[in-house]
């Protein structure tokens, strides 16, 4: 299948070595953000060999190449180039907006225009990633197959901040005296982003979402300290625990949790056990957890790995599906297709981007 990656920032850059290495896939566009990038071929992008794909700033240049579907790792909001593709026939796979991870509860006036897209080019659009995403619902929704009763459901991640860059601390306002006027906690700003996943667990359990109730609390540093990042001042937000949580039936049955720390040692009364999660309270409790790890121990965000090769082993079964938008419900099981072969080696981490200042994907 013919395949075009946009954008070659922390998540495209990992699309691309998943493109490459999978041996049913085969790439022949990548469209940059960032000029400084156009014309170089794409393997030197990701440090690898060469592979006959120039990186091109231009979504036209994109569209000649015809690929079955692209995915799409811009900006974060940059709806370009998705309906250009999807008006193409291009089938697009995408982590633009959160909210598109549950079409039917996303803002009416975006649902529409990418239903027009798709409409207009017979296309799919699909939102992949691992959170919200995968270990958001394919992972609690895995799990409930086991159980009798779900009484409380919590799908959790638990994550280390301090490897990230200045931008994406202030969301939260790390090392600042508290969280007044950050962005990710103004109102409904927890519900927009990870209101979609538990819908579409919902979906899955065939319950109903009768309203959420956002949560968030902070610890401040002991002292102070250094992260690549910043100063974090003695007394300033180093951790955060926020939420959602869903009542259904007047009971909070389902919630989401994401507790971030600065340091490792910090908020030790939250759960501190790196990585993604669904627990269970009910007939019987459970506790799923996964662990990720880079073996090479190159990737301080092995994340970034399971929300690439999410959307890339994702391509087979959206190229397949029907035209419009769909969910995880409307898909076959996501499977790799690469078993064994040879380790492609690069020297990317998030660590470079900090050091250059570069925000653009």
């Amino acid at each position: 299948m013919r395949v075009a990656v946009c954008g070659t920032g922390d998540v495209g850059h990992y699309v691309l070595r998943g493109v490459v290495s999978r041996p049913d896939l085969e790439l022949v566009a990548v469209r940059v953000f960032n000029e400084a990038k156009a014309g170089r071929d794409a393997g030197e992008l990701i440090g690898a060999e060469p592979c006959g794909v120039s990186a091109t700033a231009s979504t036209e240049v994109l569209l000649d190449a015809a690929p079955a579907c692209a995915i799409h790792a811009g900006p974060q909001g940059a709806m370009e180039p998705i309906e250009d593709c999807l008006r193409a026939g291009v089938n697009v796979i995408s982590l633009v907006n959160s909210t598109l991870l549950h079409p039917p509860t996303a803002k009416p006036d975006l649902r529409a225009r990418i239903e027009s897209s798709c409409a207009a080019g017979g296309s799919t659009f699909f939102y992949g990633g691992i959170d919200p995403g995968f270990a958001s619902h394919t992972l609690p929704i895995a799990l409930s197959g086991i159980c009798e009763r779900i009484d409380l459901m919590t799908v959790y991640e638990v994550r280390d901040y301090d490897p990230l860059p200045l931008h994406m601390l202030d969301w939260f306002h790390f090392g600042r005296p508290n969280t007044d006027g950050a962005a990710f906690f103004s109102r409904g700003g927890i519900t927009r982003t990870w209101s979609s996943s538990l819908h579409v667990i919902a979906d899955a359990l065939g319950v109903t979402i009768e309203r959420f109730g956002e949560f968030h609390e902070t610890e401040p540093a002991p002292e102070t300290f250094d992260i690549p990042a910043m100063r974090v001042e003695k007394g300033t937000v180093a951790a955060v625990r926020f939420g959602l949580n869903a009542i259904v039936g007047g009971e909070v049955r389902l919630r989401v949790e994401h507790i971030n720390r600065l340091r490792r040692d910090l908020a030790p009364q939250w759960w501190s056990r790196q990585g993604y999660g669904a627990d269970v309270q009910g007939q019987p409790d459970y506790r799923l957890h996964l662990d990720l790890s880079d073996p090479a121990g190159r990737q301080a965000r092995p994340a970034l790995f399971g929300t690439a090769m999410y959307m890339v082993n994702a391509v087979p079964a959206v190229v397949a599906a029907r035209p419009g938008l769909v969910t995880a419900l409307d898909l076959p099981f996501i499977r790799g297709a690469v078993v064994g072969g040879r380790e492609l080696v690069d020297n990317w981490t998030i660590a470079q981007r900090i050091r250059a200042g570069e925000v653009r994907l």
